[in-house]
């Protein structure tokens, strides 16, 4: 396996996780549904932590993830 720089890293991160939260935009905090409701809060999670990164809002993290990605 190759190394990736970390731009790379957060890149591809951003792009599995926008993914990810697409693919569980449909899933509540009901019962049932809290498995994949905690994975969705865990995603946002992440995102927010990403668009911290100085280069976020070049590489796709240019909106506001809870408007885009509501819990």
């Amino acid at each position: 396996m190759s190394r990736k720089n970390s731009n790379d890293v957060l890149k591809n991160m951003i792009d599995i996780l926008k993914e990810s939260l697409g693919e569980l935009a449909d899933y509540k905090d009901t019962d049932g549904q809290q498995f994949q409701y905690g994975e969705k809060v865990a995603y946002v999670e992440c995102l927010e932590m990403i668009i911290e990164w100085e280069l976020a809002d070049e590489n796709g993290l240019d909106f506001d993830i809870e408007d885009k990605f509501p819990l």
